[in-house]
């Protein structure tokens, strides 16, 4: 393919800090598996981070931020509509890299960023068969704008929260319908 072996391995190496690859005795590279146990501690560790976040955006944010979070939500729904997956999700965490971009701490994105691939895999995966249009998921975001608008500091932080922990509670919705 006219690729050099120094940007094959760079990306290896990437990828394995990220979690999606294992490197088996220096010569095989395997996808990796992640049990829902894994992703729901992964998710857990997000909400935290998010929610100290948020915590800190709520004092923060100015109109035209929410306005840029309600544009992606607007992108997130045009996706859903096309049936596209990757791209709502895509705009989805961009939604949530920004909160944490915005709280202005480098700590809070440095311990989220390395959850984005992962996170982006499962929902890819796991999303649609939990909600009945793809943009109710969009939908979901509009509650954190309108507290972050209000700067409901009391509020903001449960609501990312629950937001970031929904896809559990309707796994247990599921689980009752079995």
């Amino acid at each position: 393919m006219g690729t050099s072996q120094g940007p094959v391995r760079e990306a290896l190496q990437r990828l394995e800090r990220e979690g999606l690859v294992t490197k088996q005795s220096h010569s095989a590279t395997f996808v990796t598996t992640v049990s829902l146990d894994e992703m729901y501690e992964l998710f857990s560790i997000r909400s935290v981070i998010e929610g100290f976040a948020i915590g800190r955006t709520v004092t923060r944010i100015t109109p035209e931020q929410c306005d840029q979070l309600e544009g992606l939500v607007e992108q997130m729904r045009a996706a859903g509509r096309q049936d596209d997956m990757l791209g709502l999700t895509e705009h989805d965490l961009q939604f949530h890299r920004l909160i944490c971009q915005w709280s202005g701490s480098a700590t809070l994105q440095r311990a989220w960023d390395p959850l984005y691939g992962q996170i982006q895999r499962f929902v890819v995966r796991t999303h649609k068969n939990y909600f009945a249009s793809l943009t109710d998921i969009a939908d979901t975001h509009l509650p954190i704008i309108a507290a972050l608008r209000a700067q409901d500091a009391e509020n903001v932080v449960r609501l990312i929260q629950e937001h970031v922990m929904l896809i559990w509670a309707l796994f247990g919705t599921e689980k009752e319908k079995e």
